[in-house]
């Protein structure tokens, strides 16, 4: 919006002196002193600027009295501090414009004052100056920070500076509120002829390409005309450490600015390495802070140190359009550093926040391991179920069948009229080793000839009779024999009794073992027990498989006993599955095809076997799982680690990919390593479990 313009001059507020005074003035005299000179505004809109101060200190009255001069179409008021604002205010319309506020050290509390002005929407926005005698402030803070002081001007001041610098800070201030060339100048008319006005150097208000062009023709005033040199992309134009000989002018073409780090080469700028290259380390006399390298086909001027000194020398006025040329390339590149730091910054804390994410979702992901572990050992103990129920059944079955015998024996040993040949009979039937086939079947030829009876003959031999003479001293003495018969029933049954139940107790302490949740801390483990307990409980899924166990004497490791047990398991049950399934596809195979040779599996001719080995290996316990079937392909193997992959999908048995994947975490957890060879014929899973937790432990 614009003021519109004034049909005559208008008086000022009545009661008011008019005018202004050297020296302080009272409120009945002249508190608020105007001079009102408003020419060119029609009555009753007003643009005024206010001065602050007491003139206490010749500074009110001398500072009035140069911007009136230096303004006469503006409305200069004045008043002796912050406490006559009301009165001020009070003489002023709405349409009344505060343009500018001028403070001087004759106020004790300058922050104070321009709050106390602030609270009017009269000068909310008003920009403030501050003319002093002090060499030092302390109450400038707050205006400082808000924005609201524009400038300081220190006694003596000249009165070109004084009138230029009000000019441009109400002018600024203008421009934020909107207001055109035209409208500005019609508020506040042309600065004065003699006020400093302009930029601090000429050319920073043009183009950087007419900077250039200006640049270009004041040295080709001087040297004549330079030649243009045209270099291909990648043309190193300055190198990081190396001599900088001359500047070079880009004309055409992109220049970028790289300098090496102990990270690798960093690439400081791009679009904001500016048309002038080197002009910095040639005036310091240094090396090259940066390599410069053309990122296109560029068009560039190279001048050396004599030629741009020749330049200068002959017309001092290219030395000013050099300085505007290289203040922008150097406050472009700052500002780019700016940019970089603030965008450093910015990551860091991205970089922080992702580390608090990560650090939470690797807490989940341990949890979600370990509650996958526990659901396959038990998913394991499952799978096993049917085969320790077949393992039970059969002691079980024993135990019945001898139990069932028991009372009828113990009746018939009770009754004997040879109690000792009952009780031999017994103890040999109890304590005796068991025989080989064949020599069970030599004695029989034996003793048929003697006893006649094959059952008998059977029966007496299991009992631990193996003597000839023996034999026929039985068969003389029915008495006798029938005594030894007795207890040899009742030393049978009550050795079945005792084997039944051991093996029951050796299945469920193993059953027992493997299922129990492992407690927070790790015990000492012996390494071969754990396999002989996972061996009883797998017997039925390794049934026509050769197991060889080769042990050496080991200490014990420290674990989680339940978990070393999930390893052996899944190591035992994959290398047999692994020739079953080989078997089966060879058994397909051999159906569908129409060859009579018969199909070898990758062992050839020899019986399936898995040998499991514990050995000592330096610093650690080494476990190796050996079978002699079909071998991994590479492709798998690359695979094998990952969580639900399996190569038992199609098959009655679906894997869920995880066993080996819980392996190789359960070994990682301890500091071992699981490392796996294979071929056809031959796979082994070798484990070398460390022993310094106990060291450890026991330090």
């Amino acid at each position: 919006m614009s003021f519109p313009e004034a049909d005559s001059p208008s008086a000022s507020t009545p009661g008011l002196a008019h005018g202004w005074t050297h020296g302080p003035s009272s409120l009945d005299a002249s508190i608020l002193e105007k001079t009102s000179v408003r020419s060119g505004h029609r009555s009753g809109y007003h643009v005024h600027v206010l001065v602050v101060g007491d003139n206490s200190r010749q500074l009110a009255g001398p500072l009035t009295r140069d911007l009136t001069q230096s303004f006469p179409n503006l409305c200069f008021d004045r008043i002796e501090s912050a406490k006559d604002l009301a009165l001020f205010f009070e003489g002023l319309d709405e349409e009344d414009h505060v343009l500018l506020g001028v403070a001087t050290s004759e106020v004790k509390d300058v922050d104070a004052l321009i709050d106390a002005a602030r609270a009017s929407s009269l000068m909310a926005s008003t920009q403030w100056m501050l003319v002093t005698d002090q060499e030092l402030h302390t109450d400038l803070a707050a205006c400082t920070e808000s924005g609201h002081l524009a400038a300081v001007v220190r006694f003596p001041w000249t009165v070109p500076l004084l009138s230029g610098q009000a000019y441009s800070t109400m002018r600024r201030y203008l421009e934020e509120c909107g207001y055109c060339t035209y409208e500005i100048l019609d508020l506040i008319q042309e600065p004065p002829s003699f006020a400093v006005q302009g930029p601090i150097l000429e050319g920073l208000d043009l183009n950087e390409d007419q900077v250039v062009h200006e640049l270009l023709e004041g040295v080709e005033r001087v040297l004549g005309p330079r030649p243009r040199i045209r270099l291909p992309r990648g043309t190193h134009l300055l190198t990081q450490g190396h001599r900088v000989e001359a500047v070079h002018l880009v004309l055409e073409g992109t220049v970028s600015l790289h300098r090496d780090s102990r990270h690798g080469e960093v690439l400081a700028h791009l679009a904001t390495s500016g048309p002038l290259i080197g002009l910095i380390s040639l005036a310091r006399g240094e090396n090259a802070f940066f390599t410069a390298l053309t990122t296109s086909e560029a068009t560039v001027v190279r001048l050396t140190t004599e030629q741009l000194q020749i330049a200068l020398t002959e017309d001092p006025s290219i030395s000013t359009v050099l300085t505007a040329l290289a203040i922008r390339s150097l406050t472009r590149r700052l500002m780019r550093a700016e940019d970089l730091h603030v965008e450093n910054a910015m990551l860091a804390e991205d970089l922080e926040r992702q580390k608090e994410e990560l650090a939470a979702t690797l807490e989940d992901l341990r949890a979600t391991r370990a509650e996958l572990v526990e659901r396959a050992r038990f998913a394991m103990l499952g799978e096993l179920s049917a085969g320790i129920a077949h393992e039970l059944n059969n002691p079980v079955t024993a135990l019945l069948r001898a139990a069932g015998h028991l009372r009828e024996d113990a009746e018939a040993v009770m009754a004997s009229r040879a109690p000792e040949a009952c009780r031999s009979a017994l103890d040999c039937a109890m304590d005796s080793p068991p025989l080989s086939t064949a020599r069970e079947r030599e004695l029989q030829k034996e003793l048929l000839p003697i006893l006649h009876d094959r059952s008998v003959i059977r029966q007496l031999i299991r009992a631990g009779l193996t003597d000839t003479a023996h034999a026929r001293a039985l068969a003389n003495d029915p008495a006798q024999l029938e005594a030894f018969q007795a207890g040899a029933r009742l030393g049978g049954s009550l050795r079945s009794v005792l084997a039944s139940g051991e093996r029951i107790i050796s299945l469920t302490q193993s059953l027992k073992g493997y299922a129990r949740p492992d407690a927070d801390d790790l015990k000492e483990v012996d390494v071969r027990r754990g396999i002989d307990d996972v061996l009883r409980l797998t017997s039925h899924r390794v049934h026509g498989i050769e197991v060889v166990c080769e042990y050496e004497d080991v200490p014990p490791i420290l674990a989680h006993p339940a978990k070393l047990q999930q390893v052996w398991t899944n190591l035992i049950v994959n290398a047999a599955e692994a020739i079953e399934d080989e078997e089966a596809d060879l058994k397909a195979q051999g159906q569908e095809s129409a060859a009579s040779e018969k199909m070898l599996p990758a062992r050839g001719h020899a019986e399936a076997r898995i040998t499991i080995t514990v050995a000592n290996s330096g610093d650690g316990v080494e476990v190796c799982v050996c079978d002699n079937g079909p071998g991994i392909s590479p492709q798998v193997l690359e695979r094998i680690m990952e969580p639900h992959f399996t190569t038992k999908a199609g098959r009655v048995r679906f894997g869920l990919g995880m066993g080996m994947s819980i392996v190789h975490s359960i070994i990682a957890d301890l500091g071992g390593q699981l490392t796996i060879d294979s071929h056809p014929g031959s796979t082994i899973m070798r484990i070398l479990l460390p022993l310094h937790h106990v060291h450890e432990e026991e330090s």
